[in-house]
């Protein structure tokens, strides 16, 4: 398992280790941040080597040798690369050398926007169409991809959410003696795609119906410096913290002090983030975007004024609040358990290994 997404293959490599299989997990050293899973835990019976590039520019260069040596020393049976960039292609030619399948999972950007781009869509493509098998983690991401990967070799996943680990009724006494209790949340990287101007915004509209209402932004980023700006020239600094980069495990605490996760609203993105799958999990209702016509326990909201007016009811109504966390979380454990995710993604290993002639 060669990981480029915070997470994503720690959820797959705790349910695989549960079912008996062996996972040697490869990240870059460049990973080891508090919000990753790996750097506080290893599932139990699972293997990992943290990656140290070499000092080559580009990056991925510098990682060529020493990830493709680690994979080659453990000669694995199949080879599962999460993210379909720089680490897929090295992880296509280890594969291809030891005569094994590759699989890839696509999550978004490398999806949606590098096909389209004329170098590194060319090369992406090339290595794309000799893949075994790609895992999308968003069933709209076909369109992207079909013209690159046959159909039969395309198969939509959903990703995964540890449901014990984000759950209700975790303790956050400290968080609620520390901020109160009418506390909204912001989890995301800092960046403009997430547009978190626009939670800042409909946050200052709220405070005159809810004044004693906290924000709290988890995450850090190259918008933050201008975040901190906006939220000083609102005049409301004394009612938005930041956080910074909160380690995964205590995320928890925080989704369960708040009353609501409101996170980036961006209409041209149409999947399901970690994030609010996380804070659905926890009974968190949440504030999202695009009309997603099975997804309980949120409410869909795109202009300021109607975060807004969505922030202050939730804050306001509790039982329309705790009717709404109920929802989210039979939604998550419905359609995103790590059991389920797992067995078809161990589907996906036995196909390709009889397709190349192994059990």
């Amino acid at each position: 398992m060669i990981d480029e997404i915070a997470n994503c293959a720690y959820h797959l490599t705790s349910g695989l280790t549960k079912k008996g299989h062996e996972v040697h997990v490869l990240l870059d050293v460049q990973r080891r941040v508090d919000r990753l899973l790996f750097t506080h835990h290893i599932p139990k019976s699972a293997t990992l080597k943290w990656i140290r590039p070499l000092p080559i520019r580009p990056r991925a260069l510098g990682l060529f040798l020493p990830l493709l040596w680690a994979i080659l020393r453990i000669r694995p049976d199949v080879i599962h690369v999460q993210y379909l960039w720089s680490h897929f292609f090295i992880g296509y030619i280890a594969a291809k050398l030891l005569g094994i399948p590759i699989i890839g999972t696509g999550h978004g950007w490398e999806v949606l926007d590098v096909p389209r781009e004329p170098i590194r869509g060319t090369i992406q493509r090339w290595f794309l169409k000799r893949a075994d098998m790609i895992i999308l983690t968003a069933d709209y991401y076909h369109k992207s991809m079909e013209g690159i990967v046959s159909r039969e070799r395309l198969i939509y996943i959903p990703r995964m959410i540890d449901t014990d680990m984000f759950r209700p009724d975790i303790p956050a006494k400290d968080l609620l003696a520390e901020y109160g209790d009418q506390i909204v949340t912001f989890v995301a990287r800092l960046f403009k795609i997430k547009t978190p101007y626009k939670t800042i915004n409909a946050f200052h509209k709220a405070l005159t119906e809810v004044p004693n209402a906290r924000l709290l932004i988890l995450g850090i980023g190259p918008e933050e410096n201008n975040m901190k700006k906006t939220v000083t020239e609102l005049g409301i600094a004394d009612r938005v913290h930041f956080l910074g980069e909160i380690p995964n495990p205590e995320i928890p605490r925080y989704l369960n002090a708040s009353k609501v996760e409101a996170r980036g609203f961006n209409p041209l993105t149409l999947e399901l983030g970690i994030s609010h799958l996380e804070a659905l999990a926890c009974g968190t209702p949440v504030l999202t975007y695009n009309d997603y016509p099975d997804v309980r326990g949120m409410i869909i909201v795109l202009h300021v004024d109607e975060i807004a007016e969505a922030m202050i009811r939730l804050l306001k109504d509790k039982e329309f609040q705790q009717k709404l966390g109920r929802e989210g979380r039979e939604y998550v454990i419905e359609k995103f358990s790590i059991e389920a995710g797992t067995e078809k993604t161990i589907q996906v290993y036995k196909k390709v290994l009889r397709q190349r002639g192994r059990s």
